[in-house]
């Protein structure tokens, strides 16, 4: 195990902030508050705040404030666009909640509270995905491999059919989340298979094989950043503690991608943190493929092979210590499902 990494999400209770305001004499447009879906909805999500900034804004350069996975695509997308576009950030990779994300797709991963989801919500979150999607698409095949598609294996004593869409979300303190991807976006992945006992090697009953997309983080970070400052982007370390400081930048046009910290910068009480462990083994490129059972998972990526517990998802909780003992229960719930590999 070479690091353990905790981060916060930025869930937001009915869903992403994607409105637009008056700030004296700038538009302020939001994008933040994904969850456990930022970087897998993020260009479909600032296509929308771009566009709100395109139609509400009063033409000029404009300030994209945070450098995560929602400030990075927006800053991208205005550029296309023909904008001049600096990026206002505390911090930047790899001290940023987008940093220690799992990079796997997952378009909603607490993505709302299934109460409080409202009118239409379903349909935006169909649009918003699959035009991530096709953007993704795109990336395939980039030196560095940031985004890939790679192989999963589930392995489980219960049917795969009496499964819930999402074990992590099983825990005692937390809100049923809404979940979209099986009745809204399953033609978007191969269709998976299934395996009973002596069809596959692991000490479950049952095993599932399916597919899935990862984002290499550090890679796909870099790639990002490259492209936006051979456009011409520029990145300006600042903090802001008030709306009122967001008045004395120069640009007339502002997109909001703080995440969880648009809870202190704006008031925002719809906003709770989530709070996730992960660890790291060292990286194995000849394990190309991801792997989870009832207790922990594994992803397979470029800076190491990520180990975590399916009981990640504290909701509420501001923790940011490390808890070792999770990171080694996770271990060992993966090594006892993979024991018979090794005598075949």
């Amino acid at each position: 195990m070479i690091k353990t990494t905790v981060g916060l999400r930025p869930f937001r209770r009915t869903g992403p902030n994607l409105t637009v305001e008056s700030l004296g004499d700038k538009v302020l447009v939001h994008n933040y508050g994904h969850g456990g879906s930022g970087w897998s909805l993020s260009w479909g999500s600032s296509r929308q705040a771009v566009d709100n900034a395109l139609t509400n804004g009063k033409g000029g350069p404009v300030a994209v404030i945070g450098c995560g996975a929602l400030g990075m695509t927006s800053a991208l997308l205005l550029q296309r666009a023909g904008r001049q576009v600096t990026i206002y950030t505390k911090d930047r990779h790899p001290n940023i909640t987008s940093s220690v994300a799992t990079g796997v797709w997952s378009p909603d991963s607490r993505i709302c509270l299934k109460s409080e989801a409202p009118a239409g919500f379903a349909d935006w979150w169909e649009k918003t995905c699959r035009t991530s999607f096709r953007h993704y698409q795109n990336l395939l095949g980039l030196p560095g491999n940031p985004i890939e598609w790679v192989d999963t294996f589930h392995a489980t004593d219960t049917p795969p059919s009496e499964e819930p869409d999402e074990e992590g979300d099983a825990r005692a303190d937390s809100p049923e989340f809404a979940h979209f991807y099986q009745e809204r976006v399953s033609d978007l992945t191969p269709v998976s298979r299934e395996f009973k006992a002596g069809q596959h090697p692991f000490r479950e009953r049952y095993a599932v094989q399916g597919s899935t997309m990862i984002y290499n983080i550090p890679a796909y970070t870099q790639y990002l950043l490259d492209e936006f400052r051979m456009q011409g982007g520029r990145i300006v370390t600042q903090e802001f503690n008030t709306p009122e400081e967001l008045k004395g930048l120069r640009e007339t046009t502002i997109i909001n991608c703080t995440g969880l910290g648009s809870q202190a910068l704006f008031g925002d009480k719809k906003l709770v943190p989530v709070r996730g462990q992960l660890s790291f083994l060292i990286p194995q490129p000849e394990v190309h493929y991801n792997f989870s059972n009832a207790s922990a998972y594994t992803i397979a990526r470029r800076d190491g092979i990520i180990v975590g517990s399916m009981n990640n998802g504290r909701y509420g909780s501001t923790d940011l210590s490390v808890d070792p003992q999770q990171s080694d229960d996770s271990v060992d719930a993966i090594a006892a499902s993979m024991a018979g590999l090794a005598t075949g």
